[in-house]
This record gives structure tokens, C-alpha cells and sequence, in this order.
């Protein structure tokens, strides 16, 4: 008897396939031209490409290794996330400072998007669970979207500070610059695990 499919599960591997069809088709003309540049916006596909490949291995250790709370969760997502900068801060230390152009190892950028994505996966759907399980029900909707318009406002305000990797290049270094958000995310974390007792008797036993 054949099995029935979803349309959505079919529409997907449709998706993928067109996708990794476009992606290969791009690489190869690239790679075959007589003049080639690797630009960091083929680099985006990368987060895609660890959380496929990461999410089943993530979800494996919270059930059978270690499921800490969720405002540990968070704590280890900003963690990783400001080892990602790290990795920039020390990749880009011998640009100088207000350098117009560099030139650096593309394995800076490929361990910044790892370790940012795996910090994303201890994060947001870490973050959508808790949402789901801590709202009024009646509330259910308005806290989803309030959580989604932290999320803009967050990208909003990363773009203004981002805005600012000319300024402080010039004025300092390139390095610098990622330190600094380095630096925000490891002072989130640690006021974040310094409240996880308080937070976690806030949640009423749920995990």
C-alpha cells in the first residue's frame, strides 16, 4: 500500500532540491570562470546548512546527554554567540587599523557562522517552546508576537551598532569592533545564569 504524503512535506524536498540545484549550478559556473571572487553573502548559506545538520544532533543531547533549564539554554546561546565573534575579533587582528580593504582566511568566517548557529539552536526554539508553555493561554498569540518583535527590534538595533564597524575600525581596529560584541553577549550571559535561580522558581517547576 503506498504511503500518503503531506502536500507540505512533498512541497519541501521539492524546495530543497530547486535549492541545491541553483546552489551546485552557481558553484560550478563560479569555479569555472576565468575570474572568480568569494564574496561573504555565499557564506549566509551556512546557517542553514549547520541547523539541518545540527538540530537532530542538539536535540539527541538535550534528551539523552544533559537538558539544563531554559535560562541555562539561553546563557550557552550567548555564550556561543560571543565565541563567534571571537573568532572575528582574532581573524581580522592583522587588518589594519582603517584599512579600506582586507584580505582574510575564509575559515574565520565558516567557525564564526558554527558557532553563532549553534547558538541559535540553544536559543530559539529553546525560547518558542518556553513561549508555548509559559503564556496564558488566553495571551498565547500577543506573547508569539511580541517574541517575534524582540526579534526585529533586535535586528534592527544590530544593524544601527553594525553601522558603526567604520567608525570604530578607523578609530581603533577591526578586532576591536567584534571584541566589543564579544564582550555584550558573554555580560547577558552572566547576569542570565546569576538569575537562573529566580527565574527557574518563576516557571513554576516547567521545563
Amino acid at each position: 500500500m503506498m504511503q500518503q504524503y503531506p502536500a507540505t512535506i512533498i512541497a519541501t524536498m521539492i524546495s530543497f532540491v530547486i535549492i541545491w540545484f541553483l546552489g551546485i549550478w552557481k558553484i560550478q559556473r563560479e569555479f569555472t570562470a576565468f575570474e572568480t571572487e568569494v564574496v561573504a553573502s555565499w557564506f549566509q548559506i551556512l546557517n542553514a546548512f549547520f541547523i539541518i545538520t545540527l538540530a537532530a544532533v542538539f536535540s539527541k543531547i538535550w534528551e539523552k546527554v544533559w537538558n539544563p533549564s531554559g535560562p541555562v539554554k539561553f546563557a550557552m546561546g550567548l555564550f556561543l554567540l560571543g565565541v563567534g565573534f571571537v573568532v572575528l575579533a582574532y581573524g581580522s587582528k592583522d587588518i589594519p587599523q582603517g584599512a579600506a580593504t582586507a584580505s582574510v582566511s575564509m575559515v574565520w568566517l565558516i567557525a564564526a557562522y558554527f558557532f553563532h548557529t549553534t547558538g541559535e539552536l540553544c536559543l530559539s526554539p529553546v525560547g518558542l517552546s518556553y513561549v508555548s508553555k509559559l503564556s496564558p493561554k488566553k495571551l498565547i498569540g500577543l506573547v508569539f508576537g511580541l517574541w517575534f518583535a524582540s526579534s526585529a527590534i533586535a535586528n534592527f538595533t544590530g544593524s544601527q551598532l553594525g553601522g558603526l564597524i567604520d567608525k570604530i575600525s578607523t578609530e581603533y581596529s577591526m578586532s576591536h569592533f567584534f571584541g566589543i560584541f564579544a564582550a555584550l553577549p558573554w555580560t547577558a550571559a552572566l547576569i542570565l545564569l546569576l538569575l537562573t535561580p529566580l527565574l527557574k522558581k518563576m516557571m513554576h517547576g516547567i521545563r
